[in-house]
């Protein structure tokens, strides 16, 4: 009787499991089916290693979804396209961008949405179709993807600095490291005479810079001179155009008429001249002859005087 109500109680209790995990499963179910995911389309131009099925979409850390498909974009192969799977309520708006990020040093991938303030639109689709977010590289990403760009440039650098640090180059630069030193040793052994001239150029230093305003005002004082002289100038030259402006017909006359007039004047000047002079020889010569004509004396006793008249036959 005791076995009969033991195999009773067993019975009941593996019943009682099993329609709770009924229970459960119609539960988890209808969660599920009241769930509705929202699609959303991404393109990363880069590399996408690391993103695979399932992959955790995140909104600023927050999970909010996991990535549905990855596959080439079928209008360009330039690009990936990734499906993801939002929940619905998921505030995806017009300035919403996804971003690929690393999943620390396992090698994995996530899809991190970012961006989206309150006052911008929420994204619909164009026609009816599945939403696209904007993408752009992390920077993480890109440091990923310029890696072996920077690898290459290092390698570079370290055979530049392998042929520099060549034994010649070693040496060449042990001999200039001597003759620095060698350098530093004369101009210690100098001694006052160097530092007598290193303060003969300090004060020479000095003496320029207390001068140098003073020169730069005289220089400017100097400008300001010439500029007001050239100014005189032109003022001079504005008057003399408007002088010959306004004489422009008397000075045409004058050249015309009036500068042949003067080579006649000249000529005859030149004419007058000669006789001048040649009277002035007859003159000194022998005077009396060239005004009262006759012989030497001109019929002129020498002493008689000149108040007695002029003699009979001289010459007016």
């Amino acid at each position: 009787m005791e076995t009969r109500a033991n195999f009773v109680l067993v019975g009941s209790s593996v019943l009682a499991a099993l329609a709770a995990i009924v229970v459960f499963v119609f539960w988890l179910g209808s969660t599920r089916l009241s769930h509705h995911d929202s699609p959303y389309y991404t393109y990363f131009k880069g590399s996408v290693t690391g993103l695979t099925t399932g992959s955790t979409v995140r909104y600023r850390g927050v999970p909010v979804g996991t990535v549905d498909n990855i596959e080439i974009d079928p209008d360009n192969v330039e690009r990936i396209r990734v499906t993801l799977k939002l929940r619905e309520g998921t505030p995806i708006k017009v300035d919403t961008i996804a971003l690929l990020e690393m999943a620390g040093i396992t090698g994995g991938s996530y899809v991190e949405i970012t961006g989206g303030t309150q006052s911008s639109p929420p994204l619909v689709a164009e026609n009816g179709g599945i939403p696209v977010i904007k993408s752009e590289n992390s920077t993480l990403q890109s440091l990923v993807d310029n890696a072996p760009k920077l690898l290459g440039k290092l390698t570079q650098l370290a055979d530049s600095a392998n042929s520099v640090l060549s034994p010649e180059n070693v040496h060449e630069l042990s001999l200039t490291f001597a003759h620095l030193e060698n350098l530093t040793a004369n101009l210690d052994s100098l001694g006052p005479d160097m530092k007598q001239a290193i303060a003969n150029f300090g004060q020479v230093a000095a003496d320029l810079h207390g001068q140098l305003p003073q020169t730069l005002t005289s220089l400017r004082q100097d400008g300001q001179s010439i500029k007001e002289a050239a100014n005189e100038f032109r003022q001079v030259a504005s008057g003399l155009n408007g002088v010959i402006a306004d004489n422009r017909g008397p000075l045409r006359d004058f050249t015309g008429h009036g500068l042949a007039e003067v080579g006649s004047l000249i000529v005859q000047l030149r004419d007058l001249s000669t006789t001048l002079t040649r009277v002035a020889n007859h003159l000194d010569r022998d005077p009396q002859r060239y005004l009262f004509g006759g012989g030497s004396n001109g019929g002129i006793d020498p002493n008689r005087p000149l108040s007695a008249g002029i003699p009979t036959g001289a010459t007016k």
